[in-house]
Parts: structure tokens; C-alpha cells; sequence
């Protein structure tokens, strides 16, 4: 059992971390800012504040003694500034953070904790949240290492399962459960690695346990769109139809990749480098992953409770009439 202090904790990757926290009977605290409902009411402690502007009790919880902190909700330097100088006696510290901080130009073993990084200071708008993540790593590696913390870096790749705010894969499994024919751009061999929140968060306990430090890539295993497009339809339970419309007929239509239809990267986005994360050190270290049709049928089993249509995805009278010139 830890004392373990989660800044962030009720969403989706922080709230599965808790939960895993939870089954090795730790003594949590959250300190979040209340945005949205804790669902450990009763089970963990709750300090209510704003970590850019810590209140009395937030700032004395931060100085407790903890054998870690997990940072669920580093989003940039002012998220920090005023949480390190509070901190008090900390095992450890670990950041959640994305393999988006990585150049787009993988090598032959795929982008490894020792690959490139974006710049700092960049302003490209696609990758403004990874350039603040990275400001976030570099900022804790300095302060930390003054302080003798250990740090952690843990980072994501495309993290699926129960409580996805990203709406990343519900638009697929959303579509699913409407039945019908769905259009499907990506061709089958785009390369997708999806990893299950609940894998991430097991592995972020083990490795508080085990003491692991430094940047470690936290990814799923390679599998492909047509995998993915498959595995979600098969499993819906509904009468739906694939129609591999192709990326030529998409883009030339005006349909856009990601966005409008989330997971699709056309084979010339530099964003498919993120889709071959090296995760060797993570594996050795204990990460381990569900089978993707698990992890699909608990997501399912979630989206179909929640019912929800996103008003960036492709409308569905667009898409049926894109389908009928597709079909001629």
C-alpha cells in the first residue's frame, strides 16, 4: 500500500489510474479541480482546487509526504509553477505525456524514448498540446532534479477504452451501433496502435512499484484500419455494412482526415510516424495488453449507454450521399 497523491484523477486516463490505484489498496488523494464528477466519493480523499491557484488545504496536502504523485493534468508550465515549490517529501513523480512530443520520422525500429522531438517553441496548431507537453517534461526534469525527486515520463500513444473524452474511436463505435452502411476511407493496411486505458494504468502502478524512471513509451500493439474497422462492426451486434470507399474518393469529396473522420490518416500525414511507438522498454518493464476485440466490446458496451454524435464528425445525410456516388 502507497500514499499516492493523483493531480487530475475523475476523467478518463487519470480516472482509470485510480481505479487500478484503488485494487492495490493505496491511500488516495485527488487533488482536481472539480470539473468533472468524481466517482470516488467515499473510497479516496478529495481536495477541490485549481492547481494554478492552490488553496490552503491543496497547498498543504501537496506538502504531505507522499511515495508518489501521479500528474494526470499537466497541461503546460502554468500548471506546474505553482504546484513544485509546495511539493514536500515525494518518492516519486510521474507525468503523463504523449508520443506526440516526437518528430514525425520514425527510423527503421519505430520512434524510441531516444527519438527526436518536436521543437520546444513550435507553433505548428496540429501539435500546439505535444509542444506543451514537452515544456511540461523538460521544465520537471530541471526542477525535479534540483529537488532529488525521481521522475517518471510516461508517454501515450492512442489510448482507447471506458470514459474516451477524445471521441477518437466512439465515432466508430457510434456509427456501429446505428447500423447501416458505413463509409470507410482508410485503406486496410494503415497502420493504428491503440493501447487500453486500463493496460496503461496497471503498467503506471507497476512501474511506481518496480521505481522505474526516465521517459518510457506507453503504446498498443500494431494492428491495422481494417482490424480496427472489422473488429468494432463485427462486435456492434447490428446490421452494418463497410463501404471501402478508398482515400482518393474521400479527399477528393472534401472529407476531412481525422477530424470528420477520426482515426483516418491519409497515407501522406506525417502523423503516421505516431503509429510505429517502439514500446520494448515499456514491456519489459511489465506493460501488458488486452486483446483488441476485448477492448472493443467494453468500449461498445460503454458508447452504448452514453449515445453520443459529435458535431465535428461526417453527418450522416452526407454520408449517404457520398455512398450513393460511390456506388454510381
Amino acid at each position: 500500500m502507497s500514499r499516492i497523491l493523483v493531480l487530475g484523477g475523475t476523467r478518463f486516463i487519470g480516472r482509470h489510474i485510480v481505479e487500478q490505484c484503488i485494487t492495490h489498496d493505496d491511500d488516495i488523494t485527488l487533488l482536481y479541480r472539480g470539473r468533472s464528477p468524481s466517482p470516488f466519493s467515499g473510497i479516496a480523499r478529495h481536495v477541490l482546487s485549481d492547481r494554478r491557484a492552490p488553496t490552503s488545504e491543496a497547498a498543504a496536502a501537496l506538502a504531505e509526504p507522499w511515495d508518489a504523485v501521479i500528474d494526470t493534468s499537466a497541461q503546460d508550465l502554468e500548471d506546474l509553477r505553482a504546484v513544485l515549490p509546495l511539493l514536500g517529501d515525494v518518492g516519486r513523480y510521474v507525468l503523463i505525456s504523449s508520443c506526440g512530443v516526437y518528430r514525425r520520422d520514425p527510423g527503421s525500429n519505430g520512434l524510441t524514448e531516444r527519438s527526436p522531438t518536436i521543437p520546444a517553441d513550435a507553433a505548428h496548431p496540429v501539435r500546439a498540446s505535444a509542444t506543451r507537453k514537452l515544456r511540461c517534461e523538460r521544465y520537471l526534469e530541471r526542477r525535479l532534479a534540483s529537488m532529488a525527486v525521481p521522475l517518471l515520463i510516461a508517454r501515450l500513444g492512442l489510448v482507447i477504452g471506458r470514459h474516451d473524452d477524445s471521441e477518437r474511436l466512439a465515432y466508430w463505435l457510434e456509427r456501429a451501433l446505428r447500423g447501416g452502411d458505413v463509409l470507410v476511407p482508410m485503406p486496410d493496411h494503415q497502420p493504428l496502435q491503440l493501447v487500453d486505458a486500463a493496460d496503461v494504468a496497471r503498467f503506471i502502478r507497476t512501474a511506481i512499484e518496480q521505481q522505474l524512471t526516465g521517459i518510457v513509451n506507453v503504446a498498443g500493439p500494431t494492428t491495422t484500419a481494417r482490424v480496427l474497422v472489422d473488429t468494432v462492426l463485427t462486435h456492434a451486434g447490428r446490421s452494418v455494412t463497410a463501404c471501402r470507399v478508398g482515400e482518393e474518393f474521400a479527399l477528393t469529396h472534401g472529407i476531412r482526415p481525422w477530424t470528420e473522420i477520426p482515426l483516418w490518416l491519409p497515407a501522406s500525414s506525417p502523423e503516421i510516424a505516431l503509429m510505429s511507438v517502439n514500446t520494448t522498454r515499456a514491456v519489459r518493464a511489465g506493460l501488458t495488453h488486452r486483446l483488441l476485440k476485448d477492448s472493443i466490446a467494453e468500449a461498445l458496451t460503454w458508447q452504448a449507454l452514453r449515445r453520443r454524435w459529435s458535431q465535428r464528425w461526417l453527418d450522416r445525410s452526407r454520408e449517404q450521399h457520398l455512398l450513393r456516388e460511390w456506388h454510381g
